[in-house]
């Protein structure tokens, strides 16, 4: 039986919210979320009081079952989702929020320029090429 194996069946597909097409990862780290207070910890984890005053009093808790990732869809372009394990192993996806962002690990947020760019290089990179509209032969 060839495939019986196979991890291949087990690979969660994501829709696009916008348009309901296939989304395609697009290769990158997967960022983590982090919480500080022990009131997150319990919100987010689902621990008791008292395990998430422990998590709380040793500093920043990574948290491995959120993180976000980047995705691509066909019509859309880049988008960045925030994905959710579940205790069954299944993966529940929604749009990051400035939230997200900013409760992730080494991450800035990409929907802020960089600063130190000067606004014609931002402008410019962001332009058409004239170069990708025809084919040398």
């Amino acid at each position: 039986m060839p495939g019986k194996r196979s991890s291949r069946k087990q690979i969660q597909h994501f829709c696009c919210p916008y348009c309901d097409r296939r989304l395609w990862r697009a290769g990158s780290t997967k960022h983590f979320l982090f919480y500080t207070e022990a009131a997150q910890i319990r919100q987010y984890v689902n621990v008791s009081h008292k395990s998430a005053a422990l998590l709380a009093s040793q500093g920043a808790y990574v948290d491995r079952n959120s993180w976000i990732e980047e995705f691509f869809c066909g019509e859309h372009g880049k988008l960045w989702l925030k994905l959710n394990r579940n205790s069954a192993g299944q993966l529940t996806s929604q749009i990051a929020t400035s939230k997200d962002w900013q409760q992730s690990t080494q991450t800035i947020n990409p929907e802020v320029p960089n600063p130190s760019v000067s606004e014609y290089s931002y402008r410019m990179s962001r332009a058409p090429s004239s170069r990708l509209s025809y084919c040398r032969r």
